[in-house]
């Protein structure tokens, strides 16, 4: 084998694997923090936990691209649920996380790391979450 040819892949971070109590304290957690802030009180309309991350959801009133057939299921007749934000959590302490931003291709952008409090109030403060 050519050893020219080797090259070290650094692997990113696997988010933790969470209890059903860990999803249910980091899920209160995450609530009184939102709670405190402006922003995201008024645009998350839902939190949901799932595989070590935390997914912040927001409601659009719909809408249509024209020439398309496509259906969306709608929430009241009338909104749209998309991904706002996303915080993968890699321990158990929640003090190293990331705060994750969805680009248009459905592929997600780290925009800031640190902990979950700070990722949270990353989001308040930023342009990228509107």
């Amino acid at each position: 084998m050519n050893r020219k040819n080797r090259v070290w892949v650094e692997e990113p971070p696997k988010p933790v694997k969470l209890s059903q109590w860990d999803k249910e304290s980091l899920l209160k957690r995450v609530e009184a923090e939102v709670a405190k802030t402006t922003k995201l009180q008024k645009d998350v309309s839902r939190i949901e936990i799932r595989a070590g991350r935390v997914y912040f959801y927001k409601l659009y009133e719909q809408f249509i691209i024209e020439g398309t057939t496509v259906t969306i299921p709608l929430i009241e007749g009338k909104y749209v649920e998309f991904p706002y934000a996303r915080i993968t959590v890699y321990d158990k302490t929640f003090r190293d996380c990331s705060l994750n931003w969805q680009r248009y291709n459905n592929q997600w952008m780290t925009v800031n790391e640190g902990t979950l409090e700070e990722c949270i109030q990353k989001a308040e403060q930023s342009d990228w979450f509107r």
